[in-house]
């Protein structure tokens, strides 16, 4: 549902977020913190001073900074930033004519999507930061890269002696 750059550019925004302002981040120093590549973090943080986020500040003791307080700045205002969107479903996904309206499934899929989009809505970076000064960068505290799991799913063979052929 969220991008890997969205999920970067709000990585990146929460740490921000749990600084002061007047303490600019450079791109390494965020990259290391969000555990996020640095050649990549440096494009999503550029788009993001674009859509005005984030200001960047060149020079010694430059760096990048939020350009609002973290309270004014919701999720949803990172994640469209940075190119997402919650999308809603407005008609029929399976194409089929005479679904004028969505069917229960679908309406009830719909709901939950206006759901989610209503928490990024008013949820801020602000809410993000547990205290000041520790902040959840989305990412494991060490100095492990991120754990991933895979999962496979295989359908039950069927019995033996049972053809349905």
């Amino acid at each position: 549902m969220i991008s890997q750059t969205s999920e970067y550019a709000l990585r990146a925004s929460v740490y921000l977020a749990a600084r002061p302002p007047e303490q600019p981040a450079s791109a390494h120093e965020i990259a290391g913190a969000t555990q996020v590549p640095v050649g990549y973090l440096q494009k999503v943080l550029r788009v993001m001073v674009r859509r005005g986020i984030l200001t960047a500040h060149r020079g010694t003791g430059g760096g990048f900074a939020l350009a609002k307080p973290a309270s004014a700045i919701s999720v949803l205002d990172v994640l469209r930033a940075a190119g997402a969107s919650v999308q809603r479903i407005e008609k029929c996904p399976l194409g089929i004519e005479g679904h004028a309206t969505l069917c229960p499934l679908h309406g009830m899929l719909d709901e939950q999507m206006a759901r989610t989009e209503r928490i990024f809505a008013t949820t801020s970076l602000a809410d993000l930061v547990i205290s000041k000064g520790n902040v959840h960068t989305f990412c494991d505290q060490d100095d492990r890269p991120p754990t991933a799991v895979s999962v496979q799913i295989t359908a039950p063979k069927p019995p033996k002696g049972n053809s349905h052929s």
